[in-house]
């Protein structure tokens, strides 16, 4: 029985308006005289800039780093600073908004349900901070499926290093031939290859691959026929 790495986001959850609910938490609480459209979207642009260059170098950041980074970037457009103080705060608030904005996609349920039927070791792999992926899993009633989480924050590296699914191997005890990532984001599918891990990817969204996954899905509910005929 080979062993399940879920990643959470673009594959167990997706973020439903977390850029429009951060941009109304920094306008609220910095009084920034802006549209709101705007400033989600420069919140958008920053978060995802700042989280694909540390994808691209290998370099690890906690969430909530990520968030104070994306926050320092976007005030200097207002020529605005904040202490380290309320840079901590918006990092927990914003970390905060990951959790509240996840949002279960349909098929998750009923396939992670029947995957633990058929005992299958399930565990999540991912760059989210530990608190924050154990909450969203905890607030959608899934985290009594898994054996364990191994996050970013706890290895001190994210995807697509090699360390952070050497780290996921050794907390399931099981090498890479009995392993499988499952998962809808690109640097699982590009790190994953460095160990000849097995990935199967979720196509929750149009994205491009840079290299060929083990399988592709394009719904949750195939995998437990596909988990099925890997042994």
């Amino acid at each position: 029985m080979k062993t399940l790495f879920f990643e959470v986001l673009n594959t167990l959850v997706r973020l439903n308006n977390f850029e429009t609910e951060g941009a109304k938490l920094i306008r609220d609480e910095l009084n920034i005289r802006k549209p709101l459209e705007e400033l989600a979207a420069q919140f958008k642009k920053e978060w995802e800039d700042k989280y694909n260059m540390l994808i691209s170098k290998g370099v690890y950041r906690s969430l909530r780093q990520l968030a104070r980074e994306t926050i320092i970037s976007l005030l200097k457009k207002y020529s605005l600073s904040l202490s380290p103080a309320e840079l901590d705060y918006f990092g927990n608030a914003i970390s905060s908004l990951i959790v509240e904005t996840s949002e279960l996609y349909p098929d998750v349920v009923d396939t992670i349900d029947k995957l633990s039927q058929m005992g299958v070791p399930m565990y999540v792999l991912t760059n989210l901070d530990n608190d924050v992926a154990k909450k969203i899993l905890l607030r959608n009633n899934l985290l009594r499926y898994f054996k364990g989480v191994v996050s970013s924050d706890l290895t001190k590296v994210g995807k697509p290093a090699i360390k952070i699914f050497q780290a996921a191997l050794n907390r399931a005890g099981v090498t890479p031939n009995d392993a499988v990532i499952v998962s809808g984001l690109v640097e699982d599918v590009i790190g994953a290859r460095f160990l000849d891990l097995k990935v199967i990817f979720v196509r929750r969204s149009d994205v491009q691959l840079p290299v060929k996954p083990f399988y592709e899905i394009s719904t949750l509910a195939q995998l437990p026929e596909v988990v099925s005929k890997l042994d």
